[in-house]
């Protein structure tokens, strides 16, 4: 027989569910507008500027998801 455990919580604040909920969301569009103006940067550089750098186009999604994360 099998056995369930509810783990949630006896109550439930809709207060501080929403709360949690504008501050996730304000998180994520901060990351994005980040991922996206490193994107449009590096997109907006000529194959010449890049190679200067040691850069590829191909590495765009990885310097872009990693100037998101430390926001």
């Amino acid at each position: 027989m099998a056995h369930i455990a509810n783990t949630a919580p006896a109550t439930f604040a809709p207060v501080a569910w929403f709360n949690n909920m504008v501050a996730v969301t304000q998180d994520y569009l901060a990351r994005r507008a980040t991922y996206t103006r490193v994107f449009n940067e590096l997109s907006a550089l000529n194959d010449r500027e890049l190679d200067d750098m040691g850069l590829s186009r191909a590495d765009f999604h990885a310097i872009a998801a990693e100037s998101a994360a430390k926001v």
